[in-house]
């Protein structure tokens, strides 16, 4: 329940793959209605990330990727996958938005309600 208007929020999920397309270690960018988002694989887990580079808009689905972090490919910023962290310095303002995914007999859906964990 939402604690500021009192109403009950319905967490939305769409499938937006098969868990076989995305081998541990790859990813794969998604579409949700309009929006891009990276889709990675991280020893079997699932983290979801705006696919754009708050700093110069490049792909981070073409980044390099060590652990969670992902490297964007232009002027290699780090990122946190699961938080989307800007990891380089204390700026705020460039961190990258991520989603909430799970797994559904063998599909994986992804939210694009905020993950505010």
């Amino acid at each position: 329940m939402d604690s500021f208007t009192g109403q009950v929020s319905i967490t939305m999920f769409q499938t937006v793959c098969h868990v076989a397309e995305i081998g541990s270690g790859q990813s794969k960018m998604v579409m949700i209605d309009g929006q891009m988002i990276g889709l990675f694989n991280v020893g079997g887990e699932f983290l979801a990330i705006s696919n754009e580079c708050p700093h110069a808009g490049a792909s981070l689905v073409h980044g390099a990727v060590e652990g969670e972090v992902v490297s964007c490919r232009i002027h290699h910023w780090n990122f946190c996958l699961r938080s989307g962290r800007y990891l380089d310095q204390g700026k705020p303002e460039f961190n990258a938005r991520t989603f909430v995914t799970r797994v559904v007999d063998g599909e994986v859906q992804v939210s694009l309600d905020a993950d505010d964990e």
